[in-house]
């Protein structure tokens, strides 16, 4: 018995007890799990448990009403989906590493209430992957050993063990072990059904990995034919195969905009089937597909790549900086870097190396990757030098004549910084840095200048007010306070009247 077929029971038999509320529960917290509806779930799921709870209560040790279905293996199940929606749909991984760990710890055994549907253990093995996937083979092989899923081998969350064992060997380079794993189920009677779409998934990501395109294309086909989910008209009412039909098209885009790039098929093809840039921010575990696919139709030259492409790919990787999920922040951050680079943004390219190189530092296995920085560090220092369009002294002037049309906000950031480099204490420049450096998602970056002048010259209020902005926009209550901390030891200790005349510019930029 698979998770889905449990649920599919509970549902029913929860549904015959006159519980239509915790049966819609159980039957639905998996799919909108799966679509990714992180709010639902947490809704549904603390519902569904008051309720739970009550009906456990009422049953007592008998469970007369519904046998095997009011107790600990129904609380379990729906306690199971708020973390199982953030570590999944969401990516998150050092986020939720605590909370997953103590989880796992506290799960019962496989059989001590009855066969569990789903694992905390297995939830906590993808948060390590989330973390890292090639930097933490070595503990998930151990939370996969043997000794540790004794006894989970007749249960319904087996199958989600199987698919993370085959994950494992990817990571550890076997993917050709991976495949042969997969294929052996699909040689026998119950196998494929055991393993469903998340097996045709897992197969794909091991074709993909030995470069195998075309073969990972055609068991995509398989999938969707098999599945009937070329017909969108129960899509609507059904999550599940709503989040499916989603799967399938960033995983069909990412692979054919690699074929388009060598050549192999009409990039329209790709570009037909990319999902909307909407959709990939919605679904955080998507979003490394459409990157990968957009930045090869970038290179195809079938994609054009602009300030608004780099927004988006920074902004992405940036939430993976803050999930704690590094390794897929630093990929996208060598994407970004990538990118910007091709279009000659200099300053973004400068700034997704050094997010890409910080995240790197936090990484295991870390050698391919290390490679690619050094492959883009080297594309950085290859770029032409930035050339000022006007003395550092009338730059925001020159800058605030442009026609709407021509502003470029990468362009801007980049004669700011030129111009920073000459009046490093320029308040003007200084606020018009952080409002570009927002609008680009780099504030992090555009705060390094703003926190020196601050700390030289804390009693500048109009450049501790700009600083305090690029602070609230990245929502980062620790500079807060630590720039509160720094002006109040100034008001204390103050050097010189520290306080500038300089106006404050009227810098703006177009999104």
């Amino acid at each position: 018995m698979t998770m889905w077929t449990w649920a599919g029971e509970a549902g029913r038999q929860l549904r015959a007890a006159g519980q239509d509320e915790l049966a819609e529960a159980v039957t639905s917290l998996p799919q909108l799990s799966e679509a990714g509806d992180a709010v639902k779930v947490e809704a549904l799921a603390r519902s569904a448990m008051r309720t739970a709870r009550r009906l456990v209560a009422e049953a007592g040790s008998t469970e007369a009403a519904v046998p095997g279905v009011f107790g600990p293996p129904t609380l379990f199940f729906l306690a199971h989906w708020p973390l199982a929606v953030r570590v999944g749909a969401l990516a998150e991984g050092r986020r939720a590493l605590e909370q997953a760990r103590a989880a796992a710890e506290d799960e019962p055994a496989p059989h001590a209430h009855g066969p569990l549907p789903v694992s905390a253990l297995e939830t906590l093995v993808r948060c390590h992957a989330n973390v890292d996937a090639q930097g933490t083979t070595e503990q998930r092989r151990e939370l996969l050993s043997a000794q540790r899923l004794s006894g989970w081998e007749s249960t319904p969350a087996w199958p989600a063990f199987t698919l993370a064992r085959v994950h494992l060997l990817i990571d550890e380079g076997r993917a050709d072990r991976a495949e042969a794993e997969l294929r052996r189920y699909e040689h026998t009677a119950t196998g494929p059904a055991v393993l469903g779409a998340d097996g045709v998934f897992s197969m794909v990501r091991a074709l993909r990995h030995q470069d195998r395109h075309t073969d990972a294309l055609d068991a995509l086909d398989r999938m969707e034919a098999e599945l009937g989910l070329g017909d969108t008209g129960g899509a609507a009412g059904n999550p599940r195969r709503t989040a499916l039909r989603r799967v399938i098209r960033f995983e069909r885009a990412r692979l054919l905009s690699w074929l388009a790039r060598l050549g192999l098929c009409d990039a329209h093809r790709a570009i037909g089937l990319l999902p909307t840039v909407e959709e990939a921010e919605t679904y955080p575990r998507l979003r490394s597909a459409w990157v990968e696919a957009v930045e090869n139709l970038v290179c195809q030259g079938s994609v054009r790549n602009d300030w608004r492409l780099g927004v988006r790919v920074t902004t992405w990787s940036r939430y993976f900086e803050r999930v704690g999920a590094p390794r897929r922040g630093a990929e996208l951050a060598l994407a970004a870097t990538r990118l910007a680079s091709g279009r000659g943004a200099r300053w973004v390219a400068e700034c997704s190396a050094q997010r890409a190189e910080r995240l790197i530092r936090e990484l295991g296995g870390a050698e391919e990757i290390i490679g690619d920085l050094v492959e883009v560090r080297s594309m950085v220092r290859s770029m032409k030098p930035i050339q000022p369009m006007a003395p550092a002294q009338n730059i925001l002037e020159f800058l605030r004549a442009q026609r709407t049309e021509d502003v470029n906000p990468e362009e801007q950031a980049e004669q700011v910084n030129v111009a920073l480099a000459e009046q490093p204490h320029d308040t003007a420049l200084l606020s018009a840095l952080g409002q570009v450096g927002r609008t680009l998602m780099l504030s992090d970056a555009a705060t390094e200048p703003q926190w020196r002048h601050v700390r030289a010259q804390p009693g500048d209020q109009r450049a501790a007010l700009s600083l305090l902005e690029t602070l609230l926009h990245d929502n980062d209550t620790a500079g807060v306070r630590n720039l509160v901390s720094t002006l109040a030891a100034g008001a204390l200790h103050p050097e010189g009247d520290g306080v500038r005349s300089v106006g404050a510019a009227q810098f703006s930029t177009s999104r």
